[in-house]
């Protein structure tokens, strides 16, 4: 069983954004325990809480890249959505009464090299241009604000 973990390469620089990231791979192995262990209601949580969390996530990333002014934003949202539209399948699975410790499986799988792919490609892309942008500009302030 493939486990997924942060690795200091997947730093964005982008503090909140390595925290939400971080918090993605805490679920995945969350996951794993539930799957170990084979507690289906545990499982049942944890994967809506697991994908629940990362399309916040990715939302909250467009924001980021909206207010950057980031050029290439409606592609990256594209490959959000397509995610979304995966992950939100997975779910159903689950809520039709598929082996719930088989759909699991595929979650944790899926969405671990989703996620360390697109860190590691997409992610990267845009990290220049929200930095920038966060350097005293409206996200800083927004920053400041909701998490000091």
């Amino acid at each position: 069983m493939q486990q997924f973990q942060w690795l200091p390469e997947f730093e964005t620089g982008i503090e909140v954004v390595d925290a939400q990231h971080m918090r993605i791979f805490e679920y995945l192995l969350a996951v794993d325990r539930a799957i170990r262990l084979e507690e289906t209601d545990s499982i049942q949580h944890v994967v809506h809480s697991l994908i629940d969390y990362s399309i916040s996530h990715n939302a909250f990333e467009e924001t980021l890249m909206e207010q950057a002014d980031y050029p290439i934003l409606a592609a990256h949202a594209k490959v959000h959505e397509a995610f979304r539209n995966r992950a939100l399948s997975y779910e159903k699975r689950i809520e039709q009464g598929e082996d719930c410790i088989k759909v699991a499986k595929e979650v944790r799988s899926d969405i671990g090299l989703w996620l360390t792919n697109h860190i590691q490609r997409d992610d990267k892309d845009y990290v220049p241009y929200v930095r920038k942008s966060m350097e005293g500009g409206f996200v800083s302030r927004m920053m400041k604000r909701f998490f000091a």
